[in-house]
């Protein structure tokens, strides 16, 4: 993959006399999920509160849940509380996103697809999970 700052950052300032850039951790997902968009890949963004018993029991729970599911992978890395969640396959990734969204009481996760955040990478991630093939 060719990529230029320009490309990849293309809301800051790229002067040629600047020599620094300030970017924050959402520019930098972002355009991680705009660079890998013609592949699909979703990014899900893992936000684990610190541990509580509340924490581990929903973490628990939502880890059995995944396994039910055959989501293995992702129930493992979960477990693992791996920060960043790396989707090749969008069906995947939106089922494990409605998992840790409904039966997570302590553990969220932000989705970054196709470049977008919110509400806006939910609805591209939930159109292509569902195309008919």
């Amino acid at each position: 993959m060719n990529a230029s700052l320009e490309t990849l950052f293309p809301e800051h300032d790229h002067a040629t006399d600047s020599v620094v850039t300030a970017l924050n951790h959402q520019d930098i997902v972002m355009a991680l999920s705009a660079a890998l968009a013609t592949q699909q890949v979703a990014v899900l963004h893992m936000l684990y509160p610190r541990t509580d018993a509340r924490t581990h029991h929903s973490l628990d729970a939502l880890v059995n849940v995944l396994h039910g599911h055959g989501l293995h992978e992702v129930a493992t890395l979960i477990a693992r509380e791996a920060h960043y969640l790396l989707f090749k396959d969008p069906v995947k990734a939106w089922k494990a996103f409605q998992e840790i969204r409904n039966d997570s009481l302590a553990i969220g996760a932000h989705l970054y697809y196709r470049g977008l955040v919110g509400a806006a990478a939910e609805q591209a991630l939930d159109a292509d999970a569902h195309r008919k093939a």
